[in-house]
């Protein structure tokens, strides 16, 4: 039993000495942290609203941490890509992720060979921006109950773009909630949706009020609602809600920051520490309203609480509604 208890004191010993180094190695890299550029990998191409918040903060947050924080663009499937590249690049924070509301959806709408759940690390929420209702501008109905009444009457005639999770949940929410039989109509981007709707090809779209507000502007597609709370978006002031219809339904995204999971401590906390000063920098803050959203900063630990409730509310929704990733 001695030799046996001092064969483990040994191992313990030779681990310690192994380890320590190694650990001292990785506090000294973090605490040096930044030394050369920073890739922010965003799931959309360029021009993309996703794509035009990251560079206002990239901009401004290479100026705080004393080095470029470069955009890299990543589209394709349904933000997986560069969700996973992300996942598996050095966790050294070198490497962020630009996440937006897939990272909570995604594991119930795919089979991914990754768990963005377990693999990454939240750092900092950024903004918030809601949903607006569209409908064709040749389209007959003029308010929400009047889209309900039509669909009831006439089963399968009313179609509704689904160019995306969350605009195809709302779709699938507005024919569970609304009791009435909408035809559902995948599409590879919003750019096609938009275009189909334009021309009457396809009868409502959720759209994100930023993206919609010139197309309503111009006059090629009509706003119905939004998908807020309560009215007041500062994008349609006047607009009614599509819960004054369909009491509950509420229908938000948001933008934040994430790093694979196993990134440093001493590296989350000075990034988390330097968004919030980008954030309530009120260049930052005009430029985000002006292009339709809400800066709503939350530090690692709320953004965390918020994507652990996030997690449970797609979970149950995307069952709700049986919805499928295309």
């Amino acid at each position: 039993m001695r030799n046996l208890q001092t064969v483990r004191t040994a191992c313990t010993l030779v681990l310690a000495a192994l380890l320590g180094p190694l650990a001292a190695l990785s506090a000294h890299a973090a605490q040096d942290w930044p030394e050369r550029p920073i890739k922010l990998v965003v799931p959309y191409p360029a021009g993309a609203g996703a794509d035009t918040t990251a560079r206002i903060v990239a901009e401004k947050l290479g100026g705080r941490l004393g080095q470029p924080v470069v955009v890299d663009n990543r589209p394709g499937a349904a933000t997986n890509i560069a969700m996973e590249g992300v996942i598996h690049a050095p966790a050294d924070g070198y490497t962020l992720f630009f996440a937006l509301p897939t990272v909570v959806q995604n594991p119930y709408l795919y089979k991914l060979r990754f768990d963005p759940r377990t693999e990454l690390r939240a750092v900092s929420k950024l903004t918030e921006v809601s949903f607006v209702l569209l409908a064709g501008k040749d389209f007959a109905p003029r308010s929400l109950a009047e889209v309900l009444k039509l669909a009831a009457e006439r089963p399968g005639h009313v179609t509704c773009g689904s160019p995306g999770a969350t605009p195809g949940l709302g779709c699938e929410l507005l024919r569970i909630r609304g009791k009435v039989d909408i035809t559902v109509v995948p599409y590879k981007g919003n750019a096609p949706a938009l275009t189909d709707l334009a021309g009457g090809q396809i009868s409502l779209l959720f759209d994100l009020v930023s993206s919609a507000k010139p197309h309503v502007t111009s006059g090629r597609v009509r706003a119905l609602a939004t998908t807020n709370a309560k009215r007041g978006d500062p994008q349609f002031p006047d607009l009614p809600t599509v819960s004054e219809t369909l009491p509950g339904f509420e229908l938000t995204a948001w933008q934040g920051v994430m790093v694979p999971a196993k990134t440093p401590d001493a590296v989350v906390q000075r990034l988390d520490r330097e968004l919030a000063a980008v954030m309530a920098d009120p260049d930052v803050q005009g430029r985000l309203a002006a292009n339709g959203l809400t800066p709503s900063y939350e530090n690692a630990t709320r953004f965390r609480q918020t994507l652990a409730r996030e997690f449970t509310h797609y979970e149950k929704l995307i069952r709700e509604t049986g919805m499928k990733g295309e």
